[in-house]
């Protein structure tokens, strides 16, 4: 690691979209309707009947199981594949345990569709095309460090970036990292919000339910505690470097990290959007944290022209 970092570098999924990488949560959606529809379909038993935009906001709505589709069966029952209708009636429901002889196999726990789901995942991104090297832009990486919240190696095979200057966050999957993604609620923070009077019968149900919940979540805090020598590393940066970066809930708690380790009075901020909801995330998120040194960018501007 560089031990003069001026410039950070912060990486989120819309650097590998921009690079024409197909890695959108939609994507993933459309993937898997191909290549694994049966997870795909338990997925929609679960959640679907309650997220009509689920794959939007994928991470944040898996912690997002509402106590009717626990307690109603949705989460516990047989496996059931919905096949939608094209002029949008209510979608036609086949109970699988009449199509299979293998009913003891059918039976999900969320443990077990969290664990599929990860598999799928992982999967996914391995059969990722790589960047297009025609939208590479102008990364200075003299004094630089990178915290890349994507699962590719886009800086090390298109911009040759040392891969010891870079913090795979949440993992890489070339290297056979375990890939983080998942939501940011703990099982006492899912009960909390469920706040509502139940039997005893159906509140085992529901503690159950938060636990398994708990193989997705992103134990933030950890990973912010397990990277200490890096935090060290970037605390002269001068320059902070936002691209492709939701900014959602989930991944907040590092900005803030990284927001109260910086040394820097004169630290500028530099935030890439590509449509208007993006800059009104950043505006909350610079008024935030008070950040009066920054500036927004598109980094369809800032293509090398070489």
């Amino acid at each position: 690691m560089n031990n003069k970092v001026e410039n950070l570098y912060i990486l989120g999924n819309g650097f590998d979209i921009h690079h024409n990488i197909q890695c959108k949560y939609s994507d993933f959606h459309e993937w898997l309707c191909v290549n694994n529809p049966m997870l795909e379909n338990r997925l929609f038993q679960v959640y679907g009947l309650h997220h009509n935009d689920f794959w939007s906001s994928f991470e944040t709505n898996l912690g997002e199981i509402t106590t009717e589709a626990i307690l109603e069966g949705y989460v516990y029952a047989p496996m059931m594949m919905f096949i939608h209708s094209i002029n949008e009636e209510e979608p036609v429901v086949l109970n699988m345990d009449d199509y299979t002889e293998q009913v003891g196999e059918i039976g999900y726990t969320l443990e077990r569709l969290y664990n599929d789901l990860q598999l799928a995942f992982s999967n996914w991104i391995f059969q990722l095309e790589n960047a297009d090297p025609v939208r590479r832009v102008r990364i200075d990486k003299n004094k630089s460090a990178f915290i890349n919240f994507n699962y590719t190696q886009t800086l090390e095979n298109l911009y040759a970036i040392v891969s010891s200057n870079i913090l795979y966050v949440h993992g890489c999957a070339v290297k056979n990292d375990k890939l983080i993604f998942g939501h940011n609620k703990t099982p006492d923070k899912i009960l909390e919000n469920w706040q509502e009077n139940y039997s005893q019968e159906e509140l085992s149900v529901l503690v159950e339910a938060s636990n398994e919940l708990s193989v997705l979540y992103k134990d933030v805090k950890s990973i912010i505690e397990n990277n200490c020598t890096f935090w060290e590393s970037i605390k002269y940066a001068n320059k902070i470097h936002v691209w492709g970066l939701s900014l959602s809930d989930v991944d907040m708690p590092y900005i803030s990290h990284i927001h109260s380790i910086l040394n820097n009075d004169g630290v500028e901020w530099e935030f890439s959007w590509y449509e208007e909801s993006d800059k009104k995330r950043i505006y909350e998120v610079v008024n935030w944290f008070q950040i009066k040194n920054y500036t927004l960018i598109k980094l369809a501007n800032i293509i090398c022209q070489c």
